[in-house]
């Protein structure tokens, strides 16, 4: 495993696992998996986890009295297809698959590296992770918090297909407290 907390980008010593957009899957109740890298941060008193995976992604955010996993991976645990749209008591996930040429690629890499660097600095947990064999292949994870809501979104690259698989999730915080 290659746990870098505070870099950055993590240089990922694994190949992904998901080796295209329609392997991803869906889940809020899958089990926690090992990170190949991830921050952690607390945003006013609510813990979260921003993960990767070899298998793309988990966010983990705890209130201390209520917890949601969510899981978008290619992983035996998560059966259920990327759903366009989810909304269970507060949550709100979004999925979408964009094409991206090569020049389109390598520029929402370096935009991606960007954003991480800042939002990181902001003391929102960020991370991004590039795979071995392109630079292009990445999967980045940027939370971002306002006083009614955490989210974050996350990019999961495909440069072999030119696709890019963009989630946004909501959180609103009454839901946490609820």
């Amino acid at each position: 495993m290659s746990e870098q907390p505070g870099a950055t980008v993590a240089h990922l010593p694994v190949a992904y696992a998901d080796t295209s957009a329609d392997q991803l899957g869906f889940s809020l109740d899958a089990p926690l998996q090992e990170p190949l890298a991830r921050e952690d941060g607390e945003i006013d008193g609510i813990t979260v986890s921003v993960r990767l995976l070899g298998a793309s992604h988990q966010v983990v955010v705890d209130d201390g009295a209520q917890r949601i996993c969510e899981t978008v991976a290619c992983l035996p645990d998560v059966s259920s297809a990327l759903p366009e749209t989810f909304q269970q008591s507060g949550y709100l996930f979004s999925s979408r698959i964009e094409r991206a040429t090569d020049d389109q690629m390598a520029a929402l890499v370096e935009q991606l590296g960007v954003r991480v660097t800042e939002q990181m600095a902001s003391g929102n947990p960020s991370v991004m992770g590039v795979f071995p064999g392109n630079p292009h292949a990445v999967t980045a994870i940027v939370s971002e918090s306002t006083a009614e809501q955490i989210s974050w979104h996350t990019w999961h690259t495909y440069p072999q297909a030119g696709d890019v698989v963009i989630t946004t999730s909501v959180i609103h915080r009454g839901a946490m407290r609820a």
